[in-house]
């Protein structure tokens, strides 16, 4: 049984893998191999994910959810016409659409899937995709982070290397940097950074807010601030996709175009915008977000206890990276040239499929690799503190610490503060600052472990020992146990903000499941699917395997809402069922 590897990116999501000890990528239906993570109700209110709802979004606009990924970890629901969906909920859209394009491709059932997330993900945010491919029907073996994919699928082409890498992960996003260490089959993550808010997206931001100030120049008035609502939200969104186009043009241009006929009607004139921006201008606007990485890069080569000119390789990965400018402030930080013969657009989902082929062990003595990879967060609880001779609660005090190798497991003891304390409040938060207070936006649990049953005694005469135990998903398990009676609660941290209920999470998965089923294609083709299943039940047992197929194929391609692949596979169950009834 396969299991698939997916990189369920910002902008692009990809799947991959292994075939005779070789990665290699799936194509999806459309032949793509890779698939924009963009999710739509398009005009037939049917709900569509992929190139079809993009090429679509800046005529519906309002109908279409762009970079879902940012919102992942968060109780925030999106309002798709007078739907609500979670962020997972439209996260297992794009799952359910690759494992389909999987099994499609494999002619296998996939029910499991390695899937990578950036490294700087926090608990919540992995522990919402994990819910997303078990809503879309997937067994999650392992969230890896991206930066460490990558590093996998490098080892594996360099099963003899012994040397010191840097994975410069700029994605559509968020940013990540990992420092890893190749020592033949071993590859250990030795420290990561990044910003969860910094991307190929936010670079398109500066560029549709470039078109703004020229178009506000030649008219003398704002871009959006005219016109009803949705005509200024459908303007946006063209102007955003031709940013999209213009960003990627100049990685091999010195100068693009922004061609937007008919954009606007002003003062009763049709506007059309013709602005042509070249490569200088582009990287004068970007270079100061571009340039924040390099922050992160210095912090993630400190933590590593190396110095830049310890490093033998630079690999690039993530579509950004492919901007003149990221090569030229990456290289010139290592005195070095990057590789280029890595795809940075394939070299994650390639990394997740070895992960899973090393799952099931299907790799070779030769190929096989161990993997070490790092807590990317500080991890402690909130204690009280005597400062100044006054008794202060609210500090971050750590039990484990940003960088330390996976799986980890860190213990404290602590004391009761109180006469009589009977009961212990236990809260989990990430930081790295240990003089700092506390605050909801480091909090990870939405409500604190409540340890009861504590002895009645004089202050600080009881004491709890916390463990917390971070494993190799990036996931967190607290423990606490009352030294004086043995006492222990266990917890795995599943009361989080933003995080589904089980019972959300199986009613989610039976919605996704069934909304194909009430589509206009579906109700189409419902005669056509009556009538193959009719003569399967008295068909021969090969004839009816041959059937079930056609119809799965049919079915699947419903669910694509794909009409051209639809009436192909139409005809190809009819021509069936005519040679098995003559």
């Amino acid at each position: 049984m396969t299991i698939l590897g997916i990189d369920l990116g910002t902008t692009n999501s990809a799947m991959a893998y292994v075939k005779n000890g070789q990665p290699e990528m799936i194509v999806n239906s459309r032949g793509e191999r890779t698939t924009p993570s963009v999710f739509q109700k398009n005009i037939n209110g049917e709900l569509v994910v992929g190139s079809v709802a993009k090429n679509q979004y800046s005529s519906l606009p309002e109908q279409t959810v762009l970079e879902i990924k940012r919102k992942m970890g968060t109780d925030e629901k999106i309002t798709v016409g007078e739907t609500s969906f979670t962020p997972e909920q439209i996260s297992a859209h794009f799952l359910k659409y690759l494992k389909q394009a999987a099994e499609d491709f494999l002619g296998e059932k996939i029910t499991e899937a390695v899937i990578t997330v950036p490294a700087y993900f926090s608990d919540a945010q992995r522990k919402a995709t994990k819910i997303a491919g078990e809503i879309a029907g997937l067994k999650v073996e392992r969230i890896l982070n991206e930066p460490t994919a990558a590093a996998i699928a490098y080892g594996l082409d360099h099963p003899d290397s012994e040397k010191n890498i840097i994975v410069y992960d700029l994605g559509g996003g968020t940013f990540d940097i990992s420092v890893v260490r190749l020592d033949k089959n071993l590859i250990e993550v030795k420290a990561s950074a990044g910003d969860n808010h910094l991307g190929g997206m936010d670079l398109d931001r500066l560029l549709v807010d470039w078109v703004a100030e020229q178009f506000a120049e030649q008219y003398d008035v704002p871009l959006f601030s005219f016109g009803e609502a949705s005509e200024i939200t459908q303007r946006h969104a063209r102007v955003k996709l031709e940013a999209e186009n213009v960003k990627k043009s100049l990685s091999s241009e010195l100068s693009a175009t922004f061609n937007l006929p008919f954009l606007a009607v002003y003062e009763g004139k049709p506007i059309s915008l013709d602005y042509t921006i070249t490569r200088a201008e582009f990287e004068d606007i970007v270079r100061p977000l571009l340039e924040e990485t390099l922050v992160h890069v210095d912090k993630a080569i400190h933590d590593a206890k190396l110095a830049p000119d310890a490093i033998d390789d630079i690999i690039l990965i993530g579509g950004a990276t492919r901007i003149p400018l990221v090569q030229q402030l990456v290289e010139a930080k290592f005195e070095r040239m990057a590789k280029k013969d890595i795809n940075p657009d394939e070299a994650v989902a390639l990394g997740a499929a070895i992960q899973g082929a090393m799952k099931e062990d299907s790799l070779s003595e030769e190929s096989s690799l161990m993997v070490i990879d790092v807590c990317p967060y500080t991890l402690g609880t909130d204690v009280l503190r005597i400062v100044d001779g006054k008794r202060q609660s609210g500090y971050f005090d750590i039990l484990i610490r940003r960088n330390e190798p996976l799986p980890v497991t860190a213990k404290k003891i602590y004391n009761t503060v109180n006469d009589n304390q009977t009961t212990i409040d236990i809260g989990v938060y990430q930081g790295d600052d240990e003089d700092a207070r506390v605050n909801d936006d480091l909090r990870i649990t939405e409500t604190p472990l409540i340890v009861d049953e504590i002895p009645e005694n004089a202050a600080g005469k009881e004491k709890v020992e916390i463990m917390f135990r971070y494993d190799v998903n990036g996931l967190i398990q607290i423990e606490a146990t009352v030294l004086s009676t043995g006492r222990t609660i266990s917890q795995v941290l599943d009361a989080q903000r933003g995080i589904m209920s089980a019972r959300q999470v199986k009613e989610a998965k039976l919605e996704l499941f069934d909304d194909w089923e009430k589509s206009k294609l579906a109700s189409e083709m419902k005669g056509v699917i009556r009538r193959a299943k009719k003569v399967r039940r008295n068909a021969e047992p090969q004839q009816a395997v041959q059937i079930e197929e056609a119809i799965q194929q049919l079915e699947y391609a419903i669910q694509e809402t794909d009409v051209e692949l639809v009436k192909t596979r139409e005809e190809a169950l009819l021509d069936l069922l005519m040679e098995i009834i003559e």
